[in-house]
């Protein structure tokens, strides 16, 4: 049995039949999320994009109802079933709050320390399910993957010789000894939500192409050094203010997870620049917007130096 497998599904209730009134509030990977506004009973309903990939929106929900179960910071799930379209649904408590990226964008005020201790937490449940080390051919071959996927559709890539570079760089990187374990998969701060009555709460976990907490950390570091989150804030020039204040504010906060990451694990903060720049390399294939990718290679060199 794999690490991984130390967070089995649990079985949960028939889903309920739909609210009257319902609001869209945003889509990942395809699915939809839809708030069914009922006052104190409001839930949260996840739909898959198709019924072909409904077992990934399952492995969610299982997830992050066996991580509700464990004592971590998630919505609880209330229901999962099938709609009329065969497509995997799964319903989950509404915690009303923003994201720690949102609040980073617009200058909110956040418990820091709170935000850290919430991690730690679950890096510890993590940590304490470890097994042996991933073989260091899987990060080379998904390196490879993604350079293959550019190369496909290279109008898309306004220069794939950067991208070339950027490849090279991170093969050149160590990737052995890096542990297997069970990780939340998606662990940005767009999927970090300060929430008005619970504090700290985790949302959208998802199933990784290798599962270790070191990726989760590696996500983090995405967005604090990365600047992953905050993209949109170097679109243009008119927003110096703004962009200096959210860098001040990831700064703080790389502060705090260089911390959890070295309690975590000794080896850890030392790789997390590789990890940080993995995360944003494989976001290249997705990048549909013009500029994105030369962001994205910017910031993959001024992270490995």
């Amino acid at each position: 049995m794999s690490a991984a497998a130390h967070l089995r599904a649990h079985t949960v209730a028939a889903i309920p039949p739909e609210s009257p009134s319902q609001r869209i509030l945003v889509g990942h990977s395809g699915a939809s999320v839809v708030l069914h506004n009922q006052g104190l009973d409001s839930f949260v309903r996840k739909t898959a994009a198709s019924a072909a990939v409904s077992a990934r929106l399952r492995m969610q929900a299982d997830k992050q109802h066996s991580l509700w179960m464990l004592g971590m910071s998630f919505p609880r799930v209330l229901a999962q079933g099938v709609d009329a379209s065969g497509r995997a649904t799964f319903d989950m408590e509404y915690l009303p709050g923003r994201t720690v990226a949102d609040a980073v964008l617009e200058a909110a005020p956040f418990d820091r320390r709170a935000l850290a201790q919430a991690v730690a937490r679950m890096m510890w449940l993590f940590r304490e399910c470890r097994g042996a080390a991933l073989a260091a051919a899987r990060f080379h071959g998904k390196i490879d993957e993604v350079v293959g996927a550019l190369e496909k559709r290279n109008t898309r890539t306004p220069d794939l010789n950067e991208v070339r570079r950027c490849a090279a760089r991170l093969h050149a990187c160590d990737w052995s000894d890096i542990p297997e374990s069970p990780c939340h998969g998606d662990l940005t701060l767009e999927n970090i939500l300060v929430a008005k009555e619970r504090g700290i709460v985790f949302i959208d976990c998802d199933d990784p192409w290798v599962s270790s907490f070191w990726l989760d950390m590696g996500k983090l570091f995405q967005d604090v050094d990365g600047h992953w989150c905050i993209r949109g804030l170097y679109e243009s020039e008119a927003q110096p203010v703004r962009r200096t204040n959210a860098i001040l504010k990831l700064d703080r906060l790389a502060g705090e997870f260089r911390t959890l990451a070295a309690e975590a694990d000794p080896a850890l903060p030392a790789r997390l620049p590789q990890l940080a720049a993995l995360n944003l390399f494989r976001v290249l294939p997705y990048a549909r917007e013009e500029n994105l990718p030369r962001f994205l290679c910017a910031r993959i060199a001024r992270i490995l130096g």
